[in-house]
């Protein structure tokens, strides 16, 4: 019995003694520090802010239209008879091609009517001249000679006198004269001959139709006379100047064309909610159909003393960031000279900066950055269409905006 409880005592001092020393090394452990990873350092893209007179450019886009389109009307009514060519759409005609005439028989018998009773009253007059106007007798019987029935009358030969004027005007010789001249007028427009070479657009009345005055019978368009019609922004109007030179180029035939501003409107497109702008197409040979899709580069004028940025690095509409000390960004105000969709012109910042080119977000006064900086930046216009247009022109800086 004794013997038990010796070795139940044992136990149990011992376990309490492991306790105890457990208790004791745990108060001596020390807790471990808790250390905060090292942050990363972001870099940003930069550039040194350097000026330079810029050359800017307008890439706008429209469609080319014929530079004299006429409609064909009649001025007299009959019957309508095509003339030397087809009235087809598309039909192609030279300059002075009778395009098309209106039945003229009646008119004609009477311009006739009228002028043998011209002759009659001139020739009852003339024994009267030969006694009274002897002087002019031979200029007005030499004017009797002259005159054919089937040609135009020439002009009345001029009076020597205030009496022999009277005499004339008594006689109803100018009344009669300037009959016969309107009469021929309206003659003539029985015939329409094509005004300058080119093709026929639009046809609405077939040969055998009657007319009345002032139907329309077709369109006619003039060839190699075209113009480029294009949407202009209006912030961007005050950078164009009239007669300005232009690069015109066709992605869809590959092909290059000089053109010219001619015209600006001065009111706002409601379809497109831009200002027009015409420019005159050069003809260099190659084929231009009316209706064709055509990109214009229209030189702006020159800035200078600016720099491009990209217009996403721009906060709260003239705030950027630069690089101080290598390693710190700070916010700075700049004069923003021109906007386009892509890119921005500005000064207003000290030439060597570091001027911090693409967008950040979350960042901050002071914040510590590392530099990247681009030695050249891409900051034309993306496209290459745009870039073949940008680089046939003369210039070493440009900017475009669409």
């Amino acid at each position: 019995m004794k013997r038990k409880l010796i070795v139940v005592s044992s136990t149990l001092g011992i376990l309490v003694a492991a306790v105890l020393l457990a208790g004791m090394f745990a108060e001596q452990k020390k807790e471990p520090e808790d250390i905060e990873p090292p942050k990363p350092t972001k870099t940003v893209d930069t550039r040194k802010v350097n000026y330079e007179d810029l050359k800017t450019n307008i890439v706008t886009y429209g469609r080319v239209e014929t530079a004299q389109s006429l409609d064909l009307l009649s001025e007299v009514s009959g019957r309508m008879s095509q003339g030397k060519i087809r009235l087809k759409e598309g039909e192609r005609f030279s300059q002075g091609a009778l395009l098309f005439y209106i039945d003229e028989e009646e008119a004609a018998l009477n311009l006739k009517s009228q002028k043998s009773n011209f002759l009659r009253d001139l020739a009852g007059i003339l024994p009267d001249f030969k006694i009274d106007f002897s002087d002019n007798f031979e200029t007005w019987q030499g004017y009797f000679n002259s005159l054919d029935l089937h040609r135009e009358f020439p002009d009345l030969p001029e009076s020597t006198s205030e009496k022999e004027k009277t005499f004339l005007a008594t006689k109803g010789i100018y009344s009669s004269y300037y009959s016969i001249k309107s009469a021929e007028v309206r003659l003539a427009k029985h015939r329409y001959y094509a005004p300058f070479a080119g093709s026929i657009k639009e046809v609405n009345l077939q040969s055998g139709s009657f007319v009345n005055p002032g139907t329309k019978i077709g369109q006619i368009i003039r060839a190699g006379l075209h113009e480029l019609k294009v949407a202009v922004e209006t912030k961007d109007i005050p950078w164009i100047q009239q007669s300005s030179p232009v690069k015109i180029y066709s992605s869809e035939t590959q092909r290059y064309w000089d053109g010219s501003v001619i015209r600006i409107s001065d009111y706002v497109n409601q379809n497109t909610q831009s200002v027009d702008v015409f420019i005159a197409i050069q003809s260099n040979g190659e084929k231009i159909y009316d209706g064709q899709f055509f990109q214009a580069a229209i030189p702006a004028r020159t800035v200078t003393n600016g720099m491009i940025m990209p217009r996403n690095a721009i906060y709260n509409g003239d705030e950027v960031f630069v690089v101080e000390n290598d390693s710190l960004l700070k916010k700075r105000v700049i004069n923003v000279i021109r906007l386009t969709e892509e890119d921005a012109i500005f000064n207003g910042l000290e030439e060597g900066d570091d001027l911090v080119v693409e967008p950040l977000i979350g960042a901050f006064n002071n914040m510590k950055v590392k530099k990247n900086e681009l030695k050249d930046i891409d900051l034309e216009l993306k496209q290459e269409d745009d870039k073949k247009l940008l680089n046939s022109e003369s210039g070493s800086s440009q900017v475009g905006s669409r």
